[in-house]
């Protein structure tokens, strides 16, 4: 199956657009199976249930939002490697883990740990049984490692991975996981709006920049225009019916790896404060979080209580 993909490149990339989720699974599957024909199941199985585990206390669906993220990330990477002349196998098999330790032991960030790094765990426990060599098992576990760590060099894996995985929370698909998260969450529109917009917004205006890869980019050219359209328009929308009073204000950022270079960080803000009416001031600071450098906005209301705090993974918007 490598061996016909890094042919028929251009004639698999063609109709990868056209699959349906059931199709999507079929050619993963078929990808996988010469090798590791349980592997697809198992890490399902690994997904589903520290899913549910975790989403138990939250009172939510039964339905594995996280597996269908899964799958698309692994289809987008299968995708950027067959488009760009690359093996798919150990991409895909990354981007299957990349976000198998999430609620580990149905708990999130479990004792302030990444899920990278217990991703990498499931992977070589996973993958050890499986009969993978252990140079294969290296090479994806330290690609996992890698994801989203500033302190270390990404691998070639790493970087497909986490291009599939932005352009799967990108455009019009980052638009809908955006309110299925938000619903997930418990928030209605206006306050998922104002707690979270900041962020998509962002990661959006530097999204192409982001890209390590040369299909990356391409994509991210055309969901970053998606998802600004929509977003700008919909807040255009509810401003002029009344629902909201907000405003997209830019706040140059200096970058900490160029200080002549500034990242737009786009800030989604009430004109005034939704509870007295008073006006709203923007701190900004920095700080060591779990897994990067953090860019953290807090709007406060300069008479009451009212404050709302954004988080911005720095490398993300300043690669």
């Amino acid at each position: 199956m490598i061996d016909i993909a890094l042919k028929y490149g251009d004639n698999l990339n063609s109709n990868i657009h056209k699959k349906t989720m059931d199709q999507i699974k079929l050619s993963i599957s078929d990808c996988l199976k010469p090798q590791f024909p349980h592997l697809l199941r198992n890490i399902k199985k690994v997904i589903e249930k520290t899913e549910k585990d975790f989403s138990s206390k939250e009172n939510r669906e039964d339905e594995s939002f996280l597996w269908e993220h899964t799958l698309l990330v692994s289809t987008i990477a299968y995708e950027i490697c067959v488009t760009q002349g690359e093996p798919p196998l150990l991409p895909l098999i990354a981007s299957l883990f990349h976000d198998a330790g999430k609620f580990h032991r149905g708990e999130y960030h479990a004792n302030n740990i990444s899920e990278e790094q217990y991703s990498a765990e499931l992977a070589e426990q996973i993958l050890s049984k499986q009969g993978m060599k252990q140079s294969q098992i290296y090479e994806i576990t330290s690609s996992l490692e890698s994801l989203y760590d500033e302190d270390k060099p990404m691998t070639w894996i790493a970087e497909i991975v986490h291009d599939a995985d932005f352009l799967a929370k990108s455009g019009h698909m980052g638009i809908a996981y955006f309110f299925i998260k938000s619903t997930l969450r418990g928030h209605a529109l206006i306050k998922s709006l104002t707690e979270s917009l900041s962020r998509e917004m962002t990661y959006a205006s530097v999204l192409p920049q982001n890209m390590n890869t040369e299909t990356g980019k391409k994509r991210a050219l055309q969901k970053k225009k998606d998802i600004l359209t929509f977003f700008k328009g919909l807040i255009k929308e509810l401003n002029d019916h009344g629902a909201t009073s907000l405003e997209i204000k830019k706040i140059p950022w200096p970058c900490p790896k160029n200080n002549k270079k500034t990242i737009p960080v786009s800030l989604v803000v009430p004109s005034a404060c939704p509870q007295c009416r008073e006006e709203i001031r923007v701190l900004s600071s920095t700080q060591k979080g779990i897994k990067c450098t953090e860019l953290v906005t807090d709007l406060k209301c300069i008479k009451c209580s009212w404050n709302n705090q954004t988080s911005f993974c720095l490398p993300e918007i300043c690669p």
